[in-house]
């Protein structure tokens, strides 16, 4: 092969990644707007079933019990076998259980069609996280990164836009349906295209030396108690926010709109963290930094009774909060290296979720207990706090950004 060839056919291959990047940054944005098409729909669907509101609200619990379990064996399985049908799965799974909830007769078929869609949805970010790492150097995967990670905020917002006029054109079995058919789709694509990379390493050996890696090393453990932490703020306050602002005399509308501005901070934080991590020279300073700030910023947020204070503050607090999640994962996939990314992101990530059940239930009890909320925006600045003592105990040598 002439030099010539060489260089055209390196070229297109490097290429190729950006096309790597936008079908897994596709793939995690509809998981997320999958498991979020479910509340929009509970005044809908609710009074259909006569369900509860603790019935409706399991539908999102049963979501993440089987998102929980998936997330180590999906990792275990993208190291072995390559991220592309981890990924497909990820959205056809959830699609055929998202079609089959738009015929269900029963609340208990519908939990379990929740239950299954996690259990397809939880292997997601092992495999792209996979994807990443095969695909993007070091100095590179900070900006793809930074684009992959502002889909889960986005995916959040979507379907509070779209799924009210679908309700009103197609009816809530339409919403389920066409949500269903376009995860298919979309995990179609994915079969179809995602490659994987030349310069892959694929872990050989016993399937599980990947958990050994991951705990058995000090840096890795910090790392996922910091994802813990950061978990804890972010769930913390979008689980209770909009109760709060209901108790201090906002409108539905108006609690939902300051709860859109916190998302837009959500999804500006990753894209920009590139920036933020060249300009401070190391991710990890950006992550203790953004926690130290998150920390005083919760606090006055649960002072502030204005309505303009608080879409201005939503909008910082929102920026400063998800500023975080791009170093942290790039970290933990640059510590685990190439053999084991989807692993360590699995791990990890399993650890992340338990403070998504621990954190609004803590708080709840607070409110409970003191029938106000002023107890609530330290509990929630704990993790804050907390997360910032452990990122600052990991010592690692980071590449130059």
């Amino acid at each position: 092969m002439s030099t010539t060839n060489l260089q055209v056919e390196t070229t297109t291959a490097n290429s190729y990644r950006w096309v790597i990047l936008a079908l897994a940054t596709l793939s995690f944005l509809f998981t997320f707007m999958s498991r979020f098409s479910w509340p929009p729909l509970i005044p809908v669907v609710g009074p259909v079933f006569h369900m509860t509101a603790a019935e409706a609200g399991s539908f999102m619990t049963a979501f993440y019990f089987g998102y929980v379990i998936t997330q180590i064996p999906a990792g275990i399985l993208a190291d072995r076998l390559g991220s592309r049908f981890i990924l497909a799965g990820s959205l056809i799974i959830p699609g055929i259980m998202l079609i089959a909830m738009g015929h269900m007769v029963t609340y208990s078929q519908g939990f379990w069609f929740r239950f299954v869609m996690g259990l397809g949805a939880g292997a997601d970010m092992a495999a792209a996280s996979r994807a990443l790492t095969e695909w993007f150097s070091t100095r590179e995967r900070v900006v793809a990164w930074g684009i992959l990670m502002a889909s889960p905020t986005a995916g959040l917002m979507l379907p509070n836009w779209v799924v009210p006029a679908l309700t009103k054109g197609f009816g809530w079995q339409g919403v389920f349906e066409i949500f269903g058919v376009t995860a298919i789709v979309i995990g179609i694509l994915v079969a179809l295209f995602v490659r994987v990379s030349a310069t892959s390493v694929v872990s050989g050996g016993n399937p599980f030396g990947g958990l050994k890696v991951v705990f058995t090393s000090k840096n890795l453990i910090l790392l996922a108690l910091a994802g813990f932490c950061l978990m804890w703020a972010q769930i913390g306050l979008a689980t209770w926010a909009n109760a709060y602002f209901h108790r201090i005399g906002f409108s539905v509308a108006a609690s939902g709109t300051i709860m859109v501005v916190y998302g837009i901070g959500g999804i500006l934080a990753p894209l920009t963290s590139p920036f933020w991590i060249k300009r401070l020279g190391q991710m990890r300073k950006l992550i203790f930094w953004a926690f130290l700030i998150q920390i005083p910023l919760t606090i006055w947020f649960g002072t502030i009774q204005s309505y303009e204070y608080l879409m201005t503050m939503g909008f910082f607090l929102g920026y400063v909060t998800y500023l975080v999640n791009s170093p942290l994962n790039i970290l933990i996939t640059d510590v685990a290296g190439k053999a084991w990314a989807a692993t360590a992101i699995g791990s990890t990530n399993f650890i992340f979720q338990f403070a998504s059940m621990i954190c609004p239930l803590i708080v709840g009890l607070s409110i409970d207990f003191t029938g106000t909320f002023s107890a609530s925006w330290y509990i929630i600045a704990l993790g804050s706090l907390v997360g910032m003592i452990l990122i600052s105990c990991v010592k690692m040598e980071e590449t130059a950004v």
